[in-house]
């Protein structure tokens, strides 16, 4: 693996860390609106769960084609 790769590897890592504290934030965020949330925004947060669910997904492949 050359330098640029592993610098690849590094930010790919690092944004895996990053999109998973968000995801994480957004699992938070759904548990305290099913306490006093309306319908919708938990709704929306469902949404972003999705979403960022992807995006860490999308980010591991990477990471494994990477470490390849």
């Amino acid at each position: 693996m050359n330098y640029l790769q592993k610098k690849v590897l590094e930010y790919q890592q690092k944004k895996l860390e990053q999109a998973e504290n968000m995801l994480q934030s957004h699992i938070t965020q759904k548990e305290q609106l099913k306490e006093n949330g309306s319908d919708k925004e938990i709704e929306n947060e469902d949404k972003m769960i999705k979403i960022w669910i992807i995006n860490v997904e999308k980010i591991k492949q990477e990471i494994n084609k990477l470490q390849k």
